[in-house]
C-alpha cells in the first residue's frame, strides 16, 4: 500500500510543476485563473504552453497579418502578457511556442518533459454533441496523458483571487483495482486541503440485469473496502451510491453536495471507460459546474 502522501509525479503533499495549455480563447482564460489559483496554493511552479497551427485562426484579425513570422509574434506577445499576470500573482513561470503536430502531443511531450503533477486545459465541448471532442486536445490528453488533468469546461466559472483549494471533492469510481494512481492524487489534494471525499459507485437502470446484479447492500460493503485498501483510507471519506445513467447522476450529486472539483478515472477496461465510449466523461466536462480532474492509470 501507498504511503498516505503519495501522488503521481512527486513525493509530497502538495503540486510542484503545472503545465497550461492554452490558445488564449475566453474558455482557456478561465481555465488560466485555475491554473494560476492552484500554483498560489501549492507553490508551484507553472509552464505556459501554447501550440501554433498554421491552419488555425486565433480570430477573424489574425488571417490579415501578412507574414506567418507576424502571426508568430501576435502569439508571442499574448504568451508574454499571460505570463505576466502569473509573476504578478508571484507565480514562477516559464514560456512554450510549439509548432508541433498534433497539439495535444507538444502538451504530453512538455509535461513528460518537465515531470508535471498536472496539466491543466479548457474545454468548450457542449453537451449532446454526436461527436463531442472526439480528436480534440483535451480527449487527446484524457486518453494518453500519465500526469492528472484538470478541465475547465464551458460552465464553470472563473476562479477567484488567490490560493485555491478544494473542500468538497467527488470522485467516481468503478472499484477497479488499478485505481490507486487515481486515489493517490485525490489523497493528495484531500490532505493539502483538508477537504472531504465523497467516494461515488453509479448503479445502472437496467432491469433486464437486476436478477445477476450485486445487491445494494453487496455494492455499498465492496465500496467501504474499497476505501478501506486504498490510499483514500487516510481521508474524511464518505461513500455514496446513486442510480441512474452515469453522467446524469454524477452530476446531479455534484450539484447536490456542492462538489468543487470532479474526478473521474477514465481508463481502458475500467468501469467508466465502457461508458466513455458513450461520452460519460465528456458529458460530464460539457456540463459540470466545477472543474473535472481525470486521471489515467
Amino acid at each position: 500500500m501507498a504511503s498516505a502522501v503519495a501522488h503521481v509525479g512527486s513525493n509530497g503533499k502538495r503540486l510542484h510543476r503545472i503545465v497550461f495549455g492554452t490558445d488564449f480563447s475566453p474558455v482557456t482564460m478561465r481555465a488560466a485563473s485555475y491554473a494560476r489559483a492552484l500554483a498560489a496554493g501549492h507553490s508551484a511552479r507553472v509552464d505556459l504552453v501554447h501550440v501554433f497551427d498554421p491552419d488555425v485562426y486565433l480570430d477573424d484579425q489574425e488571417p490579415r497579418l501578412r507574414s506567418l513570422e507576424d502571426r508568430l509574434a501576435v502569439r508571442s506577445a499574448k504568451l508574454r502578457s499571460l505570463a505576466a499576470a502569473f509573476t504578478e500573482a508571484g507565480i514562477p513561470v516559464k514560456t512554450e511556442l510549439s509548432m508541433v503536430k498534433p497539439g495535444w502531443s507538444a502538451l504530453l511531450e512538455s509535461a513528460k518533459n518537465k515531470s508535471a503533477d498536472l496539466i491543466v486545459m479548457g474545454s468548450r465541448s457542449k453537451p449532446q454533441l454526436k461527436r463531442m471532442l472526439l480528436g480534440s486536445t483535451v480527449e487527446e490528453l484524457i486518453r494518453h496523458a500519465r500526469s492528472p488533468v484538470l478541465i475547465v469546461g464551458p460552465n464553470v466559472p472563473e476562479a477567484g483571487d488567490g490560493p485555491l483549494t478544494f473542500q468538497r471533492i467527488l470522485y467516481a469510481t468503478g472499484f477497479a483495482v488499478k485505481s490507486e494512481r487515481a486515489a493517490r492524487s485525490v489523497l493528495m489534494l484531500a490532505l493539502h486541503d483538508k477537504a472531504k471525499v465523497f467516494v461515488c459507485h453509479v448503479i445502472p437502470n437496467r432491469p433486464e440485469e437486476r436478477d445477476e446484479s450485486p445487491s445494494e447492500a453487496d455494492l455499498r460493503l465492496n465500496l467501504e473496502r474499497w476505501i478501506e485498501h486504498s490510499p483514500l483510507s487516510h481521508s474524511r471519506c464518505e461513500p455514496v451510491l446513486v442510480h441512474g445513467d452515469s453522467a446524469p447522476a454524477i452530476l446531479a450529486l455534484a450539484e447536490e453536495i456542492k462538489a468543487d472539483l470532479i474526478v473521474m478515472e477514465p481508463r481502458k477496461h475500467s468501469f467508466l471507460l465502457t461508458h466513455v465510449k458513450r461520452g460519460v466523461t465528456l458529458e460530464v466536462l460539457a456540463q459540470a459546474h466545477c472543474p473535472v480532474l481525470t486521471v489515467q492509470d
